[in-house]
């Protein structure tokens, strides 16, 4: 520890000199929620309880001696692991760190990256919600799952983003050396272990190609396969596309996830048996309603054919309707949302069939 002190003193003082054009921002972001989950399973199960997530960032920008302009920044996510059994509360994991770590080097319309969690993502997508249902279903249990394939844009790696302003489009392609790795100390060697590397290439595009209103969502991940005997390579893929005519927005989304969940052929199968992988393919829509400038109602449909896995009771369509509602308050915004769900996670079959609900109430506000 003394020697790595000193050579980052020697480094500090001789090579990072500071720049007077630099800007530091704090900011940070506040959800509390209150969520009540019925399920219709044998014995049935009926939930209810507070989640919170709250968010620091820390953000700095400025200019390098050679001209580019720089960003950089980390944020810090604390999410609630309370229980309410008698045991101690969980500790907060490693994710408390891997928001949002980043170095940008820029040049006009180009920005090179360095980092976990910050090239532009898709998982939004183009329908137009008031609160992400594939994100909010997957805490209920959902097989849907907005990390879909590689899960390369988690991953820590370095990418490249490109604005096209003419075509309202910005795109990206991420190279990640080891998938769904968010990176070790920085002088620590990576574990012999682990996912092989991926890639991520999308694009965004907001009032694409001149045509106001209308949003375009591009994106496809890839990672060969780490065994012989896994049924192939894994394949995140989703497209979508929306478009707002005043007070009412519609939009579309497809998202498709293979081999994501590999499972390994069971220990005294033959070799070079395949394993089972499983393909989850998602259709999203939505129809919002601006009723006023700070009220806003949507009704959304997500639609998961689940196939691939050799049990036949995992393969069913797993369906969600929600109507969703939001108010803004100005510094705070209120969102509600009622999920009525069928066959959760694909679970088909008398005493299997996951059928229910999922209602949330939820505040945010910045800082």
């Amino acid at each position: 520890m003394k020697n790595k002190l000193l050579v980052t003193t020697a480094l500090v003082g001789g090579l990072l000199t500071g720049s007077s054009f630099a800007q530091t921002t704090v900011t940070g972001d506040l959800a509390l929620t209150y969520n009540a989950l019925n399920k219709k399973i044998a014995g049935g199960l009926s939930t209810r309880g507070v989640g919170r997530e709250s968010q620091l960032n820390i953000q700095n920008k400025g200019k390098l001696n050679n001209g580019m302009d720089y960003a950089a920044g980390f944020s810090l996510e604390f999410d609630g692991t309370g229980s309410s059994s008698a045991t101690v509360q969980t500790a907060p994991d490693n994710t408390v760190t891997n928001e949002n770590v980043y170095i940008d080097f820029i040049s006009g319309n180009t920005t090179f990256t360095i980092g976990v969690d910050h090239i532009q993502r898709g998982y939004a997508g183009a329908a137009p919600q008031v609160v992400n249902i594939t994100d909010q279903m997957a805490g209920a249990g959902s097989s849907t799952t907005f990390v879909i394939g590689a899960g390369t844009s988690e991953s820590a790696g370095v990418g490249i983003m490109q604005k096209i302003p003419q075509a309202g489009i910005t795109a990206s392609a991420y190279y990640a050396p080891r998938s769904k790795d968010t990176g070790t100390g920085d002088m620590n060697a990576q574990a012999a272990t682990g996912s092989n590397s991926s890639y991520e290439v999308g694009i965004n595009g907001v009032d694409t190609f001149g045509v106001k209103g209308l949003t375009v969502v591009a994106f496809y991940n890839s990672m060969a396969k780490s065994a012989s005997n896994l049924s192939g390579d894994v394949v995140g893929k989703q497209y979508g596309v929306g478009y707002n005519f005043g007070q009412f927005a519609i939009g579309f989304d497809k998202l498709i996830d293979e081999n994501n969940n590999l499972v390994a052929a069971a220990p005294g199968n033959p070799m070079g048996e395949v394993a089972e992988g499983l393909k989850r393919d998602t259709r999203r829509i939505a129809l919002s309603y601006a009723v006023t400038p700070t009220f806003t109602v949507a009704l959304v449909e997500a639609k998961t054919e689940n196939s691939g896995s050799t049990t036949a009771a995992r393969n069913g369509d797993e369906t969600v309707r929600a109507l969703q509602a939001g108010y803004n308050l100005g510094p705070v915004a209120i969102t509600a949302s009622h999920n009525k769900f069928t066959n959760l996670a694909g679970r088909t079959g008398i005493t299997a069939t996951d059928d229910g609900s999922l209602s949330i109430l939820r505040l945010t506000t910045k800082f």
